[in-house]
């Protein structure tokens, strides 16, 4: 299903995608957070996309993964870095010694990295956070496992549909969301009314995941 070069492919166009959304995430950050989270994941990615372009062909998934993690870690500022590095650092875990990635692989790097990422940054789902895109749509993937062994022709649409259509309504849910966490939980009730930028950022990196398909 996801091969080294989807894999690559999905990468560059997350890297692409956050240049091109780079003022939405920084004006959705100015509302209730530091202003630059735009600017930090655009920055990120631009690393990223040079790494991915730059690479030898032998180079396996779980490596890309690795690398991407350590390039966030270092060069994206606040605590997206860290958080999106750790998500990545699990895909790097799961994909070990695996040449494509299978329905199941994908469903274990979003556990994965979801747990890691609610474990060091001390948070749950309803904080209005990055987790509030990542664990419905863990859901959501996990619940057309259940019901498939695997993408197929006639279920490949049904997935994407599914998959964007939970992330997209889980993003959305934080516009009602009281901020418990970060700089926008100092707002209180004033955080209501705005959509939360990390969660916004996850949305993009499944969308883009699931459009690469």
């Amino acid at each position: 299903m996801y091969t080294k070069n989807k894999i690559k492919e999905w990468l560059i166009k997350l890297s692409d995608a956050y240049e091109e959304n780079k003022d939405y995430l920084t004006k959705l950050d100015s509302d209730i957070g530091d202003a630059d989270h735009g600017i930090n994941m655009n920055r990120g990615f631009n690393f990223v996309r040079d790494m991915i372009k730059g690479l030898d062909e032998n180079t396996s998934i779980s490596s890309i993964f690795k690398q991407t993690a350590t390039l966030l870690i270092k060069n994206v500022g606040g605590s997206s870095g860290p958080l999106y590095g750790t998500f990545f650092l699990n895909a790097s875990i799961v994909s070990s010694n695996k040449e494509e990635l299978s329905l199941n692989d994908i469903a274990e790097i979003f556990n994965k990295g979801t747990n890691a990422i609610a474990a060091l940054g001390k948070s749950k789902a309803g904080e209005k956070t990055m987790l509030d895109t990542l664990y419905p749509t863990l859901d959501a993937i996990k619940e057309f496992v259940s019901n498939n062994n695997d993408l197929t022709d006639d279920n490949l649409e049904e997935f994407k549909s599914s998959i964007l259509t939970a992330a997209e309504n889980a993003m959305k849910s934080t516009i009602d969301m009281i901020a418990t966490k970060g700089r926008a939980s100092y707002l209180g009730d004033r955080s209501i009314g705005y959509q939360d930028p990390g969660a916004s950022s996850s949305y993009i990196l499944i969308r883009e995941l699931i459009n690469v398909l």
